[in-house]
């Protein structure tokens, strides 16, 4: 009888181990005295080879390149929140910008992959499962890659004209020809059957469950199309810092689209370096170099362009952080990520 019922007495409730949250805290802490530290060091460090730039700035060109800066962050903001929509996730614009604004934070951190960690966890906070979050942030790179390099694409002799401006002619050569060699494999892999059988595969690798459906032709001309309008965006960014240096409007504006794309696009395989610096400022130096801007002008546009876009990363994430991160405070209470329990197909 007392054997009966100590077989049927309840298992005592698992020990719960307060060191894995006060880990994950400490690495939460860590992680954001990271990005603030990047954040600064990079200003800093940047300030004295710009500061004479600076002076020969107008405050209204410095004010409407830090507007373009501001909307190129905005249209890719909004190429994620419709990726993530089609993966059965749609989210309000006001629920969307913290997650990818605020998480777009991380990538001051060397490694990109810490930027992807700061959107699944604010992403979890909102009900949209890890998985989707990640899904959504890397297919959204990937098209953001591929439709900078078919801007780039009619002025790659351009760029190969700036790599032969430069003293590193090499090293410069090397980063067109990845331009041209990366541009038919992008193009490839934005087909929607290749691209989610891509994604299936990545997610068993992760031991995720695959998607529910597949990604359709919508989806990925959708957030190509808010992918582009960012790149334009970025150019006219650009645009108002060198236009004094080439000639032309039209011919301006064009060559500021190609540098931007160049340079955004290569610089993002640059993962161990925070938000790819100096490889973006080396790409897009080159095509201005290219495009007539002798090159120390050059180099100090894209520092400018680089203090600007740090700014705009800041401010983009503390407005949609004062709107919306209200509302992702506190993890939903019923199942916080539905889907790792699902079995992976």
């Amino acid at each position: 009888m007392s054997g009966a019922a100590v077989d049927a007495a309840p298992a005592p409730p698992a020990v719960k181990k307060p060191w894995r949250s006060r880990a994950i805290q400490v690495v939460r802490i860590l992680a954001a005295l990271g990005i603030a530290y990047f954040i600064v060091a990079t200003t800093v460090r940047q300030w004295s080879e710009v500061s004479d730039t600076f002076r020969h700035l107008s405050w209204p060109s410095l004010g409407a390149s830090l507007a373009a800066a501001v909307a190129c962050l905005w249209a890719t903001m909004m190429a994620w929140r419709a990726m993530v929509g089609s993966l059965d996730h749609p989210l309000r614009i006001r629920d969307a910008a913290p997650i990818q604004l605020i998480g777009a934070l991380g990538k001051y951190l060397p490694g990109t992959v810490w930027a992807y960690v700061v959107q699944m966890e604010l992403g979890r906070r909102v009900g949209v499962s890890r998985a989707k979050v990640f899904i959504g942030s890397a297919v959204v790179t990937g098209l953001g890659v591929t439709v900078g390099l078919v801007l780039t694409s009619p002025g790659f002799g351009v760029a190969f004209d700036g790599a032969d401006a430069t003293t590193h002619q090499t090293f410069a050569a090397i980063a067109v020809w990845c331009a041209v060699i990366l541009l038919p494999f992008g193009l490839v892999c934005c087909y929607p059957p290749l691209l989610t059988y891509l994604v299936n595969r990545a997610m068993r690798l992760l031991r995720r469950p695959a998607l529910d459906r597949p990604i359709t032709w919508r989806a990925v001309l959708v957030s190509s199309l808010w992918c582009a309008m960012g790149y334009l965006a970025a150019g006219v960014h650009i645009w108002f810092l060198v236009r004094a240096h080439i000639p032309g409007v039209a011919h301006g504006l064009i060559g500021s689209v190609f540098a931007m794309a160049l340079a955004m696009s290569i610089s993002t395989f640059v993962i161990v370096a925070p938000s790819g610096l100096g490889a973006r400022e080396f790409l897009m130096a080159i095509a201005l170099a290219g495009l007539g801007v002798a090159w120390p002008a050059a180099w100090a546009v894209t520092l400018v362009s680089r203090l600007l876009f740090t700014i705009a990363d800041v401010a983009a994430a503390g407005v949609s952080a004062a709107v919306g991160l209200r509302r992702i405070r506190h993890t939903p209470d019923p199942a916080q990520d539905p889907e790792a329990k699902r079995p992976a197909r």
